[in-house]
């Protein structure tokens, strides 16, 4: 039997975790395109076995971080929308879906584009209907030698809280560049019983020069459905050439390890990754680094942190997902 307080606690988390009476009822599918050049099984069907109940719920693809290829840095992508619908299904009901891709094209410079949307339909005796996440809008980037990257992002009409003249905290929110509008800042979702938008993600840039990297902090908002139904704000700083990173690719780790602390199940660990020519570091030189989908479903994409003569392909977005949880009626 316990006999502290400490071990109490413990006790019942263990309880938390392993009690059968703490498992979804049902069975649950989950579909996603995790692929790194193409779309392979983008497109999914899922047929009732009887009747019952459906709780679905998708996720649009997560905006990626833009590659810069001199001194500067950029913005964190913004996650993908997320939507939930339940409906009663009889037998041979389909539910039909094509699950967002994120952005791969590691060498767009500045800007990537946004990511795509999850669309899933159903339909059969009667019952019909359909709901769209769409995908995050990705993270800008900028060159400069001399401005700091505040003035910079601000002089594109980014949404910015200013600190001093050099400093403050932008946005991947608003007018933008690279024929970006505010119209489509923040992923959207419809036709669910529940609709939440993705958000939009931030940089503080502490540092008056550009390439102050030490002094620049990252917050990466979270889809909904994702840890919590309103999803998770992330925080972190970056390292400036380490044992887990070369200069350029840092921050990485970094967002990896606080997945891990919004989990009360983490298990990622340093993940392996495209390695630099010094040894086995990150390197956001090689473009492996900005193709492979590295986050979870609907989660954005960091920004680039290049040096001078060497570039940063930043990170990939999340793909899109769907999840379909069905409950049999009783018999």
């Amino acid at each position: 039997m316990p006999t502290s307080f400490t071990q109490l606690v413990r006790e019942e988390l263990r309880q938390a975790f392993f009690d059968e009476e703490m498992l979804e009822k049902g069975k649950i599918w989950i579909f996603s395109e995790p692929n790194v050049r193409t779309k392979q099984f983008c497109c999914m069907c899922w047929q009732a076995p009887c009747c019952g109940c459906v709780v679905l719920e998708v996720w649009g693809a997560g905006g990626s971080g833009a590659q810069m290829c001199c001194c500067g840095g950029g913005l964190p992508g913004n996650a993908g929308a997320y939507a939930r619908k339940c409906f009663c299904v009889t037998r041979g009901c389909s539910v039909t879906g094509c699950i967002g891709f994120s952005c791969g094209n590691s060498s767009a410079l500045c800007f990537r584009g946004c990511s795509e949307p999850t669309m899933v339909c159903w339909f059969g005796n009667g019952t019909s209907g359909c709901i769209c996440a769409q995908g995050g809008r990705g993270g800008a980037s900028v060159c400069s030698t001399g401005t700091s990257l505040y003035c910079c992002f601000t002089f594109f009409g980014y949404c910015s809280t200013i600190i001093n003249s050099n400093c403050g905290v932008v946005c991947n929110f608003g007018a933008g560049a690279n024929g970006v509008t505010i119209a489509n800042c923040c992923a959207q979702a419809y036709g669910g019983d529940v609709n939440c938008f993705g958000g939009f993600s931030c940089a503080g840039f502490y540092g008056c020069v550009p390439n102050c990297v030490c002094s620049q902090v990252y917050f990466v908002q979270g889809p909904a459905g994702y840890f919590s139904e309103g999803g998770a704000l992330l925080q972190f700083g970056t390292e400036n050439d380490n044992e887990f990173s070369n200069w350029s690719g840092q921050g990485h780790m970094q967002y990896i390890h606080a997945l891990n602390s919004a989990s009360r199940n983490p298990q990622q660990g340093i993940p392996t990754e495209s390695k630099c020519w010094t040894g086995g570091r990150s390197c956001g030189c090689y473009e492996a680094q900005g193709c492979i989908s590295w986050y979870p479903p609907g989660w954005p994409g960091m920004a680039p942190s290049p040096c001078a003569g060497v570039r940063d392909h930043a990170t990939r977005g999340g793909p899109g997902a769907i999840r379909i949880k069905f409950i049999a009626s009783q018999a």
